[in-house]
């Protein structure tokens, strides 16, 4: 290798494609290597395939839910290290941790999530809080 540190890869889930093509862009403008994925089972198959470093992840997606999908993730051994933030429409972030996050995932082996971010998305509070999870 040449020195050269590769970038870190960003899997980002959403159903909606114009928040795929806006995080992708952006965050391909700051430096990272951008996967996306539209569905549960879409970015399953990415986790495998590509071990992202980060995940971000929309909590509102046809047949199964964000909430799900990282409960699914962090009780599986081969995903469980990876970090994910939350983007969402909710207007939960300020409520998201402690209680309310355990009145959506109860089980107690499920961490929370490094963050909670509401749309419309603040460019400069996502990419402070992926600085300080990756890098």
């Amino acid at each position: 290798m040449d020195g050269i540190t590769p970038a870190k890869t960003i899997l980002v889930v959403d159903d909606e494609q114009d928040i795929l093509t806006y995080l992708s862009t952006l965050l391909d403008d700051h430096g990272y290597t951008v996967r996306t994925a539209s569905n549960a089972k879409e970015a399953w198959e990415k986790i495998l395939s590509c071990a992202p470093d980060l995940l971000t992840l929309d909590i509102m997606m046809p047949k199964q839910s964000g909430i799900a999908f990282y409960r699914n993730m962090k009780l599986d051994a081969r995903t469980q290290t990876i970090p994910v933030i939350f983007i969402s429409a909710f207007s939960m972030a300020q409520n998201f941790t402690g209680f309310r996050f355990r009145k959506l995932v109860p089980d107690e082996e499920v961490p929370e999530p490094e963050g909670f971010l509401e749309k419309p998305i603040v460019i400069p509070t996502l990419l402070a809080l992926i600085r300080n999870v990756i890098g």
